[in-house]
């Protein structure tokens, strides 16, 4: 693991080559390969008036709805490899990153293919560490599916994240309260987003 920026004041940390590249091209592998993806799509009507109710300008006013469009793979979450890396890799770091035992870990496998997004939210309510490791070979900026963290304390912040390959980005959910959204994939994207997404808790 290198390349880390530190967790800093907006509650988010990066880790770029997370993983050894042999394991990382196997999850790649795995996941290209997958038949198996579940559509899911939310439509939260009071999400902007109660959930996540905000007086900033920059972020979604009461009257505005909620929704996120995804492919999720239960069977995928099942898989031995990705059991494997879970207990193995990511369950560890989420501990030593959180300064606190791991007790409970959701492991969560997203494919967004073109139109699919996450509009803001926080993930407080699923787990006080959220890891989101990027699983795509090559991106492109102007494909889309681009993690943005913000700030509930400062309204010009904007952290856009890339969909590096092997990459791994972690939210602090316990200590910081930063809103983000995943922009929707563009039609000309030449293949899905792939991410591997963990809530972790002490209890």
């Amino acid at each position: 693991m290198n390349n880390a920026e530190q967790l800093n004041e907006f509650g988010y940390l990066i880790i770029d080559n997370f993983l050894p590249v042999e394991k990382a091209d196997e999850i790649y592998n795995l996941y290209n390969n997958h038949p198996n993806w579940e559509l899911v799509e939310q439509i939260r009507e009071k999400h902007y008036s109660h959930v996540f109710k905000s007086e900033s300008s920059h972020l979604p006013q009461e009257n505005e709805i909620y929704s996120s469009a995804f492919h999720r793979s239960a069977l995928l979450e099942e898989n031995a490899l990705i059991v494997d890396a879970v207990k193995n890799e990511f369950a560890a770091f989420a501990a030593q990153a959180a300064g606190f035992p791991i007790a409970k870990i959701e492991k969560r496998c997203y494919k967004l293919p073109a139109s699919n997004h996450y509009r803001i939210h926080y993930d407080s309510f699923i787990g006080q560490i959220n890891l989101i490791y990027y699983v795509n070979k090559n991106w492109v900026w102007d494909w889309g599916g681009i993690l943005n963290v913000l700030s509930d304390k400062d309204e010009n912040f904007n952290k856009p994240i890339f969909p590096k390959f092997n990459r791994l980005v972690l939210l602090d959910n316990k200590k910081f309260r930063s809103p983000h959204f995943v922009s929707s994939v563009e039609k000309y994207a030449s293949e899905p987003r792939y991410t591997m997404t963990l809530f972790a808790s002490e209890n």
